[in-house]
C-alpha cells in the first residue's frame, strides 16, 4: 500500500514542527543561561541534555526526508522546502 503524498507531507510537518519547537526550547534555554564562559558545571550539564533531547526531533526529520524523497523520487532539497513551506517558514529573500 503507497502511503500518499498529503499523508506523507502531514507527517514530515509534524516533524517540522517538533525540530522547530526543540530548537525554540534550546535558544530560549541559551538564552536564559546567558554568556557560555560564564556557564557553571551545571549550566554545561543542562545544555548538554536539552541538546541531546533536541537532537532526537532532528535526526528524525532528516531520516524522514531522507527515506521519502528516496522512495519517491523526488528532490530531498525540493521536499525539504515543501516541508517547510507547509510547516510556516519563510523562505528567505533571494541572494540571501
Amino acid at each position: 500500500m503507497e502511503i500518499e503524498l498529503s499523508d506523507a507531507l502531514d507527517e514530515l510537518v509534524e516533524l517540522q514542527e517538533a525540530s522547530d519547537e526543540a530548537h525554540a526550547e534550546l535558544m530560549l534555554l541559551q538564552k536564559e543561561l546567558g554568556e557560555t564562559s560564564q556557564w557553571t558545571d551545571e549550566q554545561h550539564v543542562t545544555w548538554r541534555d536539552a541538546w541531546e533531547d533536541a537532537r532526537e526531533p532532528w535526526w528524525l526529520l532528516d531520516t524522514a526526508l531522507e527515506n521519502y524523497a528516496e522512495a519517491t523520487g523526488l528532490d530531498r532539497d525540493e521536499l525539504e522546502a515543501m516541508v517547510q513551506r507547509a510547516a510556516g517558514h519563510v523562505p528567505p529573500p533571494d541572494g540571501a
